[in-house]
This record gives structure tokens, sequence and C-alpha cells, in this order.
């Protein structure tokens, strides 16, 4: 077979066009969540910017030994009001995003990450906070949105303690 006819053929073409939307996809998602952090970052209209990532139904819950299960939100308004109460909260913070591990399957998909953040606590209190997120995705008129994200918190402790001697700490 001639390079020519490999490359016309309608079974690698599907191959090809296969592969290639999944690592675009693989980038999307981990475009997305880059944004999330940069969403939950901001200093004004954090729930909103937030909300937009979201599919219209989509979840946002804390869970584990750490977890807030006070804290879920399901749809933009409920995402809109637990983020923007964030602001006053915790009037600095920078998160990090790493790892991505993501698996596809057609317009859905599941991704894990694990987060580090640096951030003041109301005001006055430095504090370090580490996890994971275990998300599930949904392709929504061609572009990727969260779903489902469940954050998997491993600690959240003063600046000048650290997590071994302050493993968790409540910040409500």
């Amino acid at each position: 077979m001639s390079e020519t006819s490999y490359l016309t053929d309608p079974r690698v073409m599907e191959t090809v066009l296969r592969r290639l939307d999944e690592l675009e996809s693989r980038e999307a998602i981990t475009g997305l969540m880059v944004d999330y952090m940069a969403a939950t970052d901001a200093k004004e209209d954090k729930g909103i910017k937030v909300a937009r990532l979201f599919t219209e139904d989509g979840s946002w819950e804390s869970v584990g030994p750490h977890g807030n299960p006070g804290w879920a939100a399901t749809g933009h308004e409920a995402l809109i009001k637990k983020f923007d109460r964030n602001v006053a909260r915790m009037p600095f913070s920078a998160h990090f995003v790493t790892n991505p591990s993501i698996d596809l399957d057609g317009d859905v998909a599941r991704g894990r990450f694990m987060y580090f953040q640096a951030c003041t606590y109301r005001g006055d209190q430095p504090l370090w906070i580490a996890g994971s997120y275990d998300n599930d995705f949904r392709r929504v008129d061609g572009k990727w949105l969260i779903s489902y994200m469940r954050v998997h918190n491993f600690f959240t402790t003063p600046f000048d303690q650290g997590w071994v001697k302050v493993p968790h700490m409540d910040t409500p």
C-alpha cells in the first residue's frame, strides 16, 4: 500500500480522527480545570466565573474525612451562591492543579487531579490546603464542562504549624 493510499484509507482516517478528538478532549479538560482554579481565585464575580464552567445541572461536593457535606451545591444558582460566599471567607487564594488522569468515553469523561492552595482565611490566617478532585465531565455543544466535582480535602492547616501538627482545621 502506498503512503498516499494509506492516508486516504477510511479506517486509518477514522482512527486518526478518534485519536485527535481524544487528545483535544484531554487538553480541553485539563484547560477547564486550570480555568476553574483561576475562577476560584477571582476577586470579582467568582460565583459566575465558576458556575459557567459547570453543566446546568452540575454539582460540587466536598467528600472524605475532612469534607464539608453542607457545602454541596447543584445548579448554577447554588454554585454562584456557594462561591460568592468565599470572597469574604478567603480574600486571597492561589490554587494550583496537577497530575491529570483523564478517562474518555465519547462525550463524557472522568478526571482525577491533585490540588494545592495557599490562602488567607478570614483576613489574617494564612493556610495551606491540599487535596484531590474526582470529577465527571460532559461535552455540551462541543464544549467540555464539569458535571460533577468531588473535592477530597487532605489537609487544611495553618501556614506556621503545618499538616503534621494540625492535620485539619475547620474553616466555616
